[in-house]
């Protein structure tokens, strides 16, 4: 009889596991529940996950079975056996189906599925430390810009009020106020525009943070992300960048208004 596609998808998962890691009870329910989870989950499958569908399939022939535990619960030597399964189904799986099921972080976070043993675990906690240390850089470098860039403002102040007050003429030293406050408008909105990046660029990488805190056995970041409510309520905490912002505007609204106020000084010298 022709095998239908769950049949053919059990049969290739089958293909992946050592004759040795096969159940005792030898059934072709628990594949086709295994080609379920390929289909749905495909390389996004855990440990977890296969230790779920065998505990249904259990359920209904032992239910008092030593094993029917959560996965948190089982001895490692026993959870261990369920990895190649997970390898097996990975292996199985249609190639859009991480695609299809998966997060887009996760789909560029985990290439190759979640990771479920210790040796991917490790790995994966080593970039996690990185990611941190990238990120606290990454304000390191947010304050060296501000810093230069608070530089570049009180340096055009400083010019702007020696031309004032050297006098070397009204219109000379209102086109001198206008060109300074030209240049620092466009100072102003490269800062801004500087910390808008800053923060998009942060706010990326807490997103794979926290996403990598979620298969860890502690989430601190997360949880603080929590309990700030996500940033939904400005009450409970307004992020950082949208209080920058505020500075290099003021700057931006001071040299527009002082350029249009000497642009207007010099038309007027002009004409009376």
């Amino acid at each position: 009889m022709e095998m239908n596609y769950l049949d053919e998808l059990a049969a290739r998962i089958r293909s992946q596991v050592p004759p040795e890691k096969f159940p005792e009870l030898y059934s072709d329910e628990l594949f086709r529940i295994y080609a379920v989870l390929a289909l749905v989950k495909g390389s996004a499958v855990t440990a977890e996950d296969v230790h779920d569908a065998w505990s249904a399939w259990m359920a209904g022939i032992d239910p008092n079975h030593e094993s029917m535990t959560p996965f948190s619960d089982l001895q490692p030597s026993v959870a261990a056996d369920d990895e190649f399964y997970v390898k097996a189904i990975r292996a199985a799986a249609p190639p859009t189906t991480l695609q299809s099921s998966a997060s887009p972080i996760d789909t560029a976070l985990f290439p190759n599925g979640i990771p479920t043993s210790n040796e991917e675990l490790n790995r994966t906690v080593d970039l996690y430390k990185l990611m941190v240390d990238s990120s606290e850089r990454l304000v390191s470098r947010r304050q060296g810009v501000n810093t230069f860039f608070l530089t570049i403002n009180g340096g055009i102040l400083t010019a702007a009020s020696l031309v004032v007050n050297s006098q070397p003429g009204v219109r000379a030293a209102a086109i001198g106020v206008v060109v300074l406050g030209v240049t620092g408008a466009i100072f102003a909105l490269a800062w801004r525009s500087l910390i808008r990046s800053f923060g998009q660029l942060n706010k990326g990488k807490f997103a794979v943070i926290n996403r990598i805190e979620e298969i860890l056995p502690v989430a601190v970041y997360l949880a603080e992300w929590k309990a700030l409510e996500e940033g939904r309520s400005k009450k409970t905490y307004r992020t950082f960048t949208s209080r920058e912002l505020w500075v290099p505007w003021t700057f931006f609204m001071i040299y527009t208004g002082a350029a249009a106020v000497a642009s207007f000084v010099t038309v007027a010298h002009l004409w009376f």
